[in-house]
């Protein structure tokens, strides 16, 4: 093919890499950066979903309930708000997000059959857990808004974790 060269002779890639192949590869990622850069949250995206794939945890089916278009009056703005119900074998949960004078989102949650359990709302920046009352109840406080997934355990530690799917808030 025109323009391919072929290894120099003497070439092993056995041999360790020099300071020509190491300043070659300097510029070689330079110019791919500038080029084809690194998409913003990719990586914090990516961790994200590989700790959500390590947790082996069964994974809930997601449900929408929407509000009825009419349930809105007269002039004022309509009240953004969302439930979503994931629902597995062992349990069941369901979740209120309502936006915060902030900007932020407030997670309300149930959980069937009622127990304590142990809640996680795992995010690309990190995991924030709380553990429901005995009713199977649990709220996050002004949530930024993003990717989210909800990882419940018994709080005893018995049994395994369920997942939800990843929701963005």
């Amino acid at each position: 093919m025109a323009g391919m060269r072929s290894a120099p002779s003497g070439y092993s890639p056995d041999e360790p890499l020099d300071e020509v192949d190491l300043r070659l590869l300097d510029d070689l990622a330079r110019l791919t950066e500038i080029v084809d850069p690194v998409p913003a949250g990719l990586v914090d995206r990516a961790l994200f979903a590989v700790t959500l794939a390590g947790l082996e945890a069964e994974v809930m089916e997601l449900e929408y309930v929407r509000a009825p278009a009419t349930s809105v009056r007269g002039d004022a703005p309509p009240v953004e708000a969302r439930t979503i119900t994931f629902t597995s074998e062992a349990v069941t949960v369901m979740i209120s997000l309502s936006p915060t004078d902030d900007g932020r989102i407030r997670i309300d949650g149930w959980a069937a059959p009622a127990t304590s359990l142990r809640v996680e709302l795992h995010r690309p920046g990190g995991v924030t857990a709380t553990t429901s009352d005995d009713d199977g109840r649990f709220v996050f406080d002004a949530v930024e808004r993003g990717p989210a997934s909800l990882v419940v355990r018994r709080a005893d530690g018995a049994g395994g974790a369920v997942s939800t799917p990843v929701v963005e808030l």
